[in-house]
């Protein structure tokens, strides 16, 4: 057991150095329907790195990921995403873009996936994520909540009453 505890610190150390080591390309003015399908590679590793890596380590490199995963969303026709003030904190941006990188993430990796199903994983890793990096997203009630519920085992009910509102 003591030889494998270094084992998976120098592994974790690794993965996170290998997440930040990714660059972006520069999406062009106007693209057809079809060329958002070309980055999404790009968006990918973007997502991942956005839900792993602490918003207060590397900020650069979080606002470039951030922006480049909002300007793709904002045309791609892969993604239709749900936002609801029941799921996610409009007003905490750290949980709005965990909550939103999760979707997409989801969505691109399983293409047939329901918006239930994006909404379930998405708020199951937002809470996730809420929970790793709670000191630099700061306190909220709303993942409280959910957390509580969750642990009830009543977070996929309140989910899908959500998104019929």
């Amino acid at each position: 057991m003591k030889r494998i505890l270094p084992f998976l610190a120098v592994l974790l150390m690794g993965q996170a150095l290998m997440a930040q080591q990714f660059s972006l390309p520069i999406l062009p003015e106007k693209m057809w329907p079809s060329e958002y399908a070309n980055y999404e590679t790009d968006i990918l590793n973007c997502c991942n790195y956005l839900l792993t890596a602490d918003p207060a380590f590397n900020q650069p490199k979080h606002e470039e990921c951030s922006s480049f995963l909002i300007r793709w969303l904002s045309g791609a026709p892969q993604v239709q995403l749900i936002i609801s003030p029941e799921l996610t904190d409009p007003n905490n941006s750290h949980l709005l873009l965990a909550y939103i990188a999760a979707w997409t993430r989801h969505s691109l990796q399983y293409k047939d996936a329901s918006q239930l199903l994006c909404a379930n994983v998405a708020v199951e890793e937002m809470l996730r994520f809420y929970e790793s990096f709670k000191s630099s997203v700061g306190k909220s009630r709303l993942c409280e909540k959910l957390l509580k519920v969750q642990k009830k085992g009543e977070l996929a009910t309140m989910v899908s009453k959500a998104l019929v509102k």
